[in-house]
């Protein structure tokens, strides 16, 4: 947390970046609340409301220090920015503040000092647009093959009869806009949720009120990509998306090009699977596939898996018909040891030994 007061301190010697108001968490901790630029369109965007999303608030402080040398695009919008506004969250890795409370669950009842705090800014600075900024596990989808979404969007429901007022109408014109200017490398990647109307959601709540409420939620690099790549695409996204609500480009796009965004699905497969594996025991020689994937040892239902990193296998047998994220041929590589090691649930810390003898540790597969 101290991080972010550090880069938000060093941005507000630049004159650009002001600090509009200072509110405290349920614990104590500092939430501040940021505006750049004059422009005449208002933009609210915040993040780390669930405290175990922190790509989501290194995405928005980079976005921040871009718009600081934008003079063009300052002149065009006021943008209202609250980096963390769970901070007692973000202490203990947490998604619930330290009430246990979902933030982005308490937009009707207001009971947490941070659910107060968004909905008194919203209130003040009555936006026309909002950026509700978020991360979300790797085990999300966009293409066949599955591979992991780069960034989800999405224009919530502001109503049970999955009504497209004006307000969600351009929400989904800027998503479709932000989708179509990112690189060309992000197409496909880029997903869209599937919408559920949740009236307690800030989203939700703040489209049926009349703003353009916008979530983009971070992704996941691939299994061999750099880990820099959802902070990386986010920012973008976020720039991308204030240049379009600034000079009206989403009015170029219709409902039909949102819709057609492929589907965040959640990945039911294997992370990795081996395939081939020779195994040397009683019965003789044979061949095994193994399935492997990354596994919640905790019993917060709530935890991210990539943030335990914990890989277990699952599987063992014919998996010819699986699906799996990546999938090793390992022909000719002899299970390394008695094969009673390798068992349903064992964590993978078992080694194969490669025909030229080699010995290979299988967690390195997934570095």
């Amino acid at each position: 947390m101290e991080s972010v007061f550090t880069i938000t301190d060093q941005l507000l010697l630049g004159g650009c970046i002001r600090l509009e108001h200072t509110a405290h968490s349920y614990e104590g901790r500092r939430i501040s609340v940021y505006t750049c630029g004059g422009g005449p369109v208002k933009v609210l965007a915040w993040s780390q409301m669930h405290g175990n999303e922190p790509t989501s608030t290194l995405a928005l402080l980079d976005a921040m220090r871009m718009l600081q040398g934008d003079k063009e695009l300052q002149s065009q919008i006021t943008l209202t920015a609250i980096p963390m506004l769970n901070p007692d969250g973000s202490a203990r890795h947490d998604r619930r503040n330290a009430q246990g409370i979902d933030v982005n669950r308490d937009a009707q009842s207001l009971i947490s000092p941070e659910a107060k705090l968004l909905m008194d800014t919203w209130q003040r600075t009555q936006p026309q647009f909002a950026l509700n900024l978020h991360d979300q596990e790797t085990r999300y989808t966009s293409l066949t093959p599955p591979t992991p979404a780069l960034l989800a969007m999405l224009a919530p429901e502001c109503s049970a009869g999955h009504a497209i007022t004006p307000a969600r109408k351009r929400a989904m014109q800027v998503i479709a806009n932000v989708a179509d200017i990112l690189p060309i490398a992000t197409r496909g990647r880029i997903a869209r949720y599937d919408d559920v109307y949740t009236p307690t959601a800030f989203g939700d709540t703040l489209m049926r009120l009349g703003t353009s409420s916008i979530l983009i939620e971070a992704g996941a690099a691939s299994v061999h990509n750099d880990a820099q790549a959802p902070r990386q695409a986010m920012t973008k996204a976020i720039m991308e998306a204030l240049r379009s609500m600034a000079t009206d480009s989403y009015l170029n796009y219709d409902v039909q090009a949102y819709d057609r965004l492929p589907l965040n699905k959640e990945f039911d497969g294997y992370d990795l699977v081996l395939k081939h594996v020779a195994v040397t025991d009683t019965l003789g020689n044979y061949q095994i596939d193994i399935g492997i994937r990354r596994v919640k040892p905790t019993c917060n239902p709530e935890d991210f898996a990539e943030h335990l990193n914990e890989y277990r296998v699952l599987n063992i047998g014919d998996l010819g018909d699986a699906t799996a994220l990546r999938s090793v041929d390992l022909q000719g590589y002899q299970l390394n040891g008695s094969h009673e090691t390798l068992y349903i649930g064992c964590k993978i810390d078992f080694t194969v030994l490669a025909p030229d003898g080699k010995m290979i540790h299988i967690p390195s597969l997934l570095d």
